[in-house]
């Protein structure tokens, strides 16, 4: 009888403990096949893309949790990986996408770790309905010079997310650069409204060790037969890299369990010195997804960019095609 009471309380008292606390294991995989046709340089290449060079997304897998600390105050924690796919090797540093333990709250929520940055979760608002956010998103390689150098995620970072106000929202970042030779935290700061199927946000990102300062306003309305996004980003570099607006837009049509998309991207470059036009860049891109169910999806996309630099001599003219197919779990 004793090894049974004992038996039944270990037993109550492990789910009690699952009931307050959870681990999830999740991830995705992105393949697709096509060609990458670059004019500049007269090559063309079918190959095999791994997501985040010819796909949806870049292939992940990662750990979350939760613990209830009771009071309305819970702990978090995320792991996430990037791997390529079609190889199998894993992206540096190994916990590319995530690292960070979180305490969250009726106050908000406080992050500590390596995670994405408020202005790039308002800048991909902005290309949330330009072919899914993707590697065939028009602005994509090249065309928003500002895409390539900004940093999506910092290191050593503290953020802080304040609760929903009424549809208001904000959030900030500041990134510690652990070098006593130097100056060059980061910091980042984002103010949003969401109602809901509209949003609108800005964010302002500062890197000090590259002088370079960035802000996106973005939005996005879901009409139900269709979704529209939008943003513009302006780029104020060192002398070396110049000033940059950046303008893009996207719509998204929704067909039972298909879902076809379209965007449009330009940028123009400017001296920080002088003024004078620089450069200018253009992108478009179409796309299509079948979902087979909730967790795997079909796509095809293609994307033509087309980059100039102040001669008007084209520094970048390629075509994206590719079909893949995306699976979660």
């Amino acid at each position: 009888m004793k090894k049974s009471l004992i038996a039944l309380a270990a037993l109550m008292a492990t789910g009690a403990a699952l009931a307050q606390s959870n681990v999830t294991l999740y991830g995705r995989v992105d393949l697709s096949v096509g060609n990458l046709k670059d004019k500049v340089k007269n090559t063309s290449t079918t190959q095999m893309f791994q997501g985040g060079e010819g796909g949806l997304t870049t292939s992940r897998w990662g750990l979350r949790g939760t613990e209830d600390l009771g009071g309305g105050l819970k702990a978090a924690f995320k792991l996430e990986n990037r791997f390529n796919a079609d190889t199998g090797a894993s992206q540096d540093p190994y916990f590319k996408g995530e690292s960070s333990l979180s305490l969250m709250g009726g106050f908000g929520e406080v992050k500590l770790g390596r995670s994405t940055t408020v202005y790039d979760d308002v800048r991909a608002l902005g290309q949330s309905r330009d072919v899914f956010d993707s590697a065939f998103t028009a602005s994509s390689n090249g065309v928003f010079k500002s895409g390539g150098d900004y940093t999506s995620r910092f290191d050593n970072k503290i953020s802080y997310y304040s609760p929903n106000m009424n549809g208001f929202y904000a959030g900030i970042d500041y990134a510690l650069d652990e070098d006593a030779t130097k100056s060059a935290d980061q910091y980042a700061l984002k103010v949003g409204y969401k109602v809901k199927d509209f949003e609108v946000a800005l964010a302002h990102q500062n890197e000090k060790g590259k002088q370079d300062k960035y802000t996106v306003l973005a939005a996005m309305y879901d009409f139900g037969a269709a979704s529209v996004s939008g943003s513009i980003n302006q780029r104020n570099g060192n002398a070396t890299n110049g000033d940059d607006t950046e303008y893009a837009f996207g719509v998204t049509v929704p067909m039972g369990a298909f879902a076809f998309s379209g965007g449009y991207a330009y940028s123009k470059t400017k001296s920080s010195a002088g003024g004078a036009k620089n450069g200018k860049g253009n992108g478009f891109a179409l796309g299509m997804t079948y979902s087979l169910s909730k967790r795997t999806r079909l796509y095809a996309g293609w994307r033509d960019v087309e980059v100039k630099n102040a001669a008007g001599k084209k520094t970048k003219d390629e075509r994206l095609y590719a079909v893949g197919v995306r699976h979660d779990f």
